[in-house]
Parts: structure tokens; sequence; C-alpha cells
């Protein structure tokens, strides 16, 4: 009777242990970032989203697998510079993106509604081919393969497309590999090689063949995302105006928090800007 009194005491205790550990797990899931807090739903405050659309952007980086979040500075961000050789046309206009290929370069521009396109130039700049007249916001090179990510947010149109870029001997060729159900304003590539990319109203797990996997869709739309990193925990990050969208693995899908930061609880929306109460009071 003994024994099974003891054997019923350790089991209860490895439920108990077990039960703390999932406890413990959970929690450090839900912490936000330090100085961030979980936003409220739209139904629960409303004036906090209709001020978001108008609130600063954030930019989510990963260093060494820990994610820094900060204030967007259009001052700070600088163009890529021009590769040797390579002349730029009145048509490559807007953020420029660059990827040497096996005998050039691809240059991709992205100037929003004012057009974009994709170009490739020779190694020694004698040769230039107008791949794509659509809108390039990225360039990867998974492995050997370049994959070109485009796409349109404007007025309504909103689209975007996966292509696979090949560069062989004579020939200098793309094929769309996938349709992204929106215009991939931010992406990143994650452990493993899959794109993680932000549309205006999704987040998607593209791979180099092709699959897309649906990881987020909500009524409320990504306010512009600015950017995505994934930490070591394989939390994804979310970066865009007023708001860090948060995806936590759970299960075989993801839980999504909204935050926000913690100094912006207390708000003022005023001719089309919003302001953060608590950044005015730091600032004394």
């Amino acid at each position: 009777m003994f024994r099974t009194f003891t054997s019923i005491l350790l089991f209860l205790v490895a439920l108990a242990t077990a039960a703390c550990a999932q406890k413990t797990g959970a929690e450090f899931g839900s912490n936000p970032p330090n100085g961030w807090i979980h936003a409220p739903s739209r139904e629960r405050n409303d004036g906090l989203w209709q001020c978001a659309a108008y609130g600063g952007s954030w930019v989510v980086s990963n260093d060494g697998g820990s994610i820094a979040l900060r204030r967007f500075d259009p001052r700070g961000e600088k163009q890529e510079p021009i590769p040797p050789n390579v002349s730029l046309s009145k048509k490559m206009i807007g953020r420029r993106t660059f990827k040497p290929t096996s005998r050039g370069w691809l240059a991709g521009f992205d100037a929003g509604e004012f057009g974009g396109g994709l170009w490739w130039f020779s190694r020694d700049g004698s040769k230039t081919i107008e791949v794509l007249s659509e809108n390039v916001h990225a360039i990867y090179q998974i492995n050997s393969t370049i994959l070109i990510l485009t796409g349109l947010n404007h007025l309504g149109l909103n689209y975007g497309h996966l292509y696979r870029f090949s560069d062989i001997p004579d020939k200098v060729n793309v094929t769309s590999v996938a349709y992204l159900y929106g215009s991939p304003e931010a992406s990143t590539v994650e452990t493993g090689g899959n794109i993680i990319i932000a549309t205006p109203n999704r987040v998607l797990r593209v791979g180099a063949e092709g699959k897309v996997d649906e990881l987020f869709k909500s009524g409320e739309h990504l306010t512009y995302p600015t950017s995505v990193g994934v930490d070591t925990n394989r939390n994804i990050y979310v970066a865009m105006r007023f708001f860090v969208l948060r995806l936590i693995p759970q299960g075989s899908g993801y839980n999504a928090e909204w935050l926000m930061p913690e100094q912006c609880q207390s708000f003022n929306l005023e001719k089309y800007i919003c302001t953060c109460n608590g950044e005015a009071q730091q600032s004394h």
C-alpha cells in the first residue's frame, strides 16, 4: 500500500511539474518586449485603431536571433550603391535592389504608383535587358536560386507575385512561381530557406518551389508593414505603422498578438497626425 501511495504521489508531482513548465512557456511566449504592451482590439478601443493609421512606423531587426524594435527614420534609409559598369536610365526610379548573377546584375526598382521594374545588366555593362515591368520589393538568393518579389498596393490594387530568375547562356528569363494574394510589403528569409512575407492583410510563408502557407489573416489590415523578423523561438514579428504583430508558434499554426508601445496608452489624433502622449512626457 505504501508503494501504491508513493507511486500516486510521484505521479501527481510529475503532473504539477509538467503543468508549471507549460505555464512558464506560455507566459514567456506572451510577454511583450521591454517597453511594449498588448494592444486592445478595435472593438475595445476604436479610437486607437483610427489613430494608428496616422502614427509613426516601426522597424524590426534581427541581430543574432535577438529581436530589436526601433522607430523608422527615413533619413537613415540609404539607397544601395550602384554596381560597377551599371548605368541607370530615367525609367529606373524609386527604391532599388541589386543582386549579382552568374553573368551580370539584376536591378529591381519600386516607386510605388509611379512605376518600377526589373532589369538585367551584363557584367561589363554593354547589355541591358528589361525583364519585368512590375514593382520589385525584394530579390533573394536562396542557395543557387534567385527569387524576386513584386507587387503593388495602391487605390484598390493589391497584388503580388514570386518569380524565379534563370541566367543561362544567351538567355535571361523569369518564371512565375506563386501568386501572393497581396503586395509583398515586407519580407525576410527564415532558417530553412522559406520566405516570410507580410502583405497588407496576410502573413505568408512561401517556399522556393511556390508552396504558399497562410500564417495569418484577419479582418484587421496590417498598417503599412515595414519589415519582418524571426527570433530564435521561431516567433515572427511584423513591424508596421504604430503596431507590431507577433505570431507565436502554437501546434500546427500561430497565435497572433498585436503589440503597441507602452507610452501610447494615451494618444492624440489631430490634423491626421497621431502622437503618443507618453512620448511627449518622456522628452521633458
